[in-house]
């Protein structure tokens, strides 16, 4: 972890990614609050909803070869940025600052899919450390986050993705759900940010993993709000390169990559 600084840098090629991911993250947000629950018809859902629902699968269809690659290419000891669009967006932001990055976030993944997903990916080197984020895309309204069966099954999909991940890397490091701006409380509950990071926390310490909340800076507003996120969606920040400063700072203060295992 103690290479030379890649990062300092502002590139057109990482603005133009946050731009897709934004853009992606803001189509998934309107399609998964589109989306009748279980049981309901399907007579009311918009083309533009269909649309968003199209352009989030074309996302995650140019994600997996590209994280296919850079598994293959990977030097033994590096970092795995996983989970949805915020490790997505750290990720490239993290591989200037730091070397031996691997981008594995997806933008617009639950916890389910994103398990999924992982469980399909060959890890041919062993990480050093992995950075896993969830939670943003489970906390919708028409799911019944709070409900024992919905918070469940987020808890048994994460937890498939952490042995998977504690299975390739040394230290698995789980972020806190990040609090979600005004704009995002219809479709998402705001109460659902704590009672999700507290289960990624236990989650945490039954697996052997290190749980963190980079985004305890945020948490300027109400419980489980922000006033920092970016409009329209209020699901993604403003400022994801202080948020890579500071992971990059976490990282770095570990040593060298896989040196530690143990959960804090």
């Amino acid at each position: 972890m103690n290479g030379p600084d890649l990062g300092r840098r502002r590139s057109p090629g990482a603005r133009g990614l946050r731009r897709t991911v934004l853009a992606i993250g803001v189509a998934l947000s309107a399609s998964l609050a589109a989306t009748p629950m279980v049981g309901l018809p399907m007579a009311g859902a918009s083309e533009d909803a269909q649309r968003n629902r199209q352009l989030a699968g074309e996302h995650l269809m140019r994600r997996l070869p590209a994280i296919r690659a850079a598994l293959s290419a990977a030097q033994p000891g590096f970092v795995f940025l996983a989970g949805n669009s915020h490790a997505e967006l750290l990720g490239t932001l993290l591989a200037r600052r730091l070397p031996r990055v691997v981008n594995g976030g997806i933008g617009g993944t639950s916890a389910r899919r994103y398990a999924a997903e992982l469980d399909g990916l060959t890890f041919p080197v062993r990480a050093g450390v992995a950075v896993l984020f969830l939670g943003t895309n489970d906390i919708l309204r028409h799911a019944a986050p709070l409900s024992q069966s919905t918070l469940g099954g987020f808890e048994a999909a994460a937890a498939r993705s952490l042995e998977r991940l504690r299975a390739n890397a040394d230290l698995v490091l789980v972020a806190a759900v990040p609090p979600i701006g005004p704009e995002a409380r219809a479709d998402r509950d705001p109460a659902a940010v704590a009672a999700y990071s507290a289960a990624l926390r236990g989650l945490c310490a039954r697996h052997g993993c290190r749980f963190f909340d980079p985004f305890a800076a945020l948490r300027d507003g109400e419980a489980g709000l922000t006033t920092q996120t970016a409009p329209p969606d209020g699901v993604h920040l403003r400022d994801y390169e202080a948020l890579a400063a500071d992971l990059e700072t976490r990282l770095r203060a570990l040593g060298p990559t896989g040196s530690r295992r143990s959960a804090d």
